[in-house]
C-alpha cells in the first residue's frame, strides 16, 4: 500500500514538470533543459535566446490543505483549502531557483 501511494506521487510529479516545461517552451526565445537522472535542486534550466539569461526552476504540484490548522496554544487558524507553499532549500535559494506551482 505505501509503495502504491509513493509511485502515484512520483508520477504525479512528472506531470507536474511536464506541464511545467509545456507552458516554459511555448516562449520560441527560451530553450527549455532537464537534469539527466532528475537529481539535484532544480527541476528544468531555462535558456533565454535574446538575453543569454539561465534560469533554474524547482516544480512543485499545488495541494491544498484539508483541514485547519491548531496551534499549541488553542487558537484555530482557517486554513482548510489553502495552498500549502513549500520554501526552497538554502542551495536553492544560493543558486536563485525559482518555484514554478503545477496543477495536474
Amino acid at each position: 500500500k505505501v509503495f502504491m501511494a509513493r509511485r502515484k506521487k512520483a508520477i504525479t510529479g512528472l506531470l507536474s514538470e511536464m506541464k511545467a516545461q509545456m507552458e516554459l517552451a511555448k516562449d520560441p526565445n527560451i530553450l527549455v533543459f532537464t537534469p539527466l537522472g532528475g537529481l539535484g535542486p532544480v527541476d528544468i534550466v531555462t535558456l533565454n535566446m535574446s538575453t543569454g539569461e539561465y534560469t533554474g526552476y524547482d516544480v512543485k504540484t499545488k495541494n491544498y490543505r484539508k483541514t485547519d490548522y491548531m496551534a499549541k496554544d488553542g487558537y484555530k487558524r482557517n486554513s482548510t483549502g489553502s495552498l500549502i507553499l513549500r520554501s526552497r532549500t538554502k542551495e536553492q535559494i544560493k543558486l536563485k531557483v525559482k518555484i514554478i506551482y503545477a496543477t495536474i
